[in-house]
């Protein structure tokens, strides 16, 4: 009986995409997303930097980073905050990347490869299944998010850039309220949650000045 569990699990269960994640010599990083099957590459874009993010907030405080993660989490939401006070060029503003690079194809073996799957679960339900290489992670995991973040002000179209800010400040909002990022079910939860179409407070008293700006 449970093999035949199993067998229906995995009949409901659609890879969507493949994200790997180059690091090569030189601080020259190379997102790359393979479709699986997908009816819409912007909105699952959004998905699954919405679920990559969570992921990596938790894999860093499974590995005892929460100051690096914090540090993360609030950096990104003010990136969220910017884009949505933005419109049209505007949008497509470079986050400070220190010495990272982002880069467009392979060209070198890479040094480093970060690798998740976007599995849909049915019924606006998906699970990310992450693996990478251990070490340096106070750097690698966060530039990881920021780079595919690039990627994404890079190459999504208005209406997904508003999807993706408004996802991000959503995720943001559950972790706040709701269950912290180092907890395992807010892998589900919280990305459910920035994806859906809960109502959210009003916003709080503005913040201090914005260190993405140029």
């Amino acid at each position: 009986m449970k093999k035949l569990f199993r067998f229906f699990r995995r009949d409901r269960e659609n890879l969507k995409a493949i994200l790997k994640i180059f690091f090569l010599s030189q601080n020259l990083m190379v997102p790359q997303i393979q479709w699986n099957n997908t009816r819409d590459p912007g909105n699952d874009t959004v998905c699954l930097m919405i679920y990559y993010y969570a992921r990596i907030l938790y894999e860093l405080a499974e590995l005892n980073e929460n100051r690096v993660a914090r540090e993360l989490l609030d950096y990104v939401r003010r990136v969220a905050r910017r884009l949505l006070s933005l419109t049209g060029q505007e949008r497509r503003f470079q986050i400070p990347l220190g010495e990272l690079r982002l880069g467009q194809s392979l060209d070198q073996p890479a040094d480093r490869l970060y690798e998740a799957k976007l599995i849909s679960l049915g019924s606006d339900s998906y699970r990310l299944d992450f693996q990478g290489v251990i070490g340096k992670e106070k750097f690698f995991l966060p530039a990881s998010v920021l780079g595919l973040l690039q990627y994404c002000i890079d190459h999504l179209g208005e209406e997904y850039l508003d999807h993706l800010a408004q996802g991000l400040q959503r995720l943001h909002y559950f972790y706040r309220y709701r269950q912290d990022f180092w907890e395992g079910a807010g892998l589900l939860r919280g990305p459910a949650f920035a994806l859906g179409k809960e109502s959210l407070p009003p916003p709080g008293p503005p913040e201090e000045p914005n260190p993405v700006e140029e």
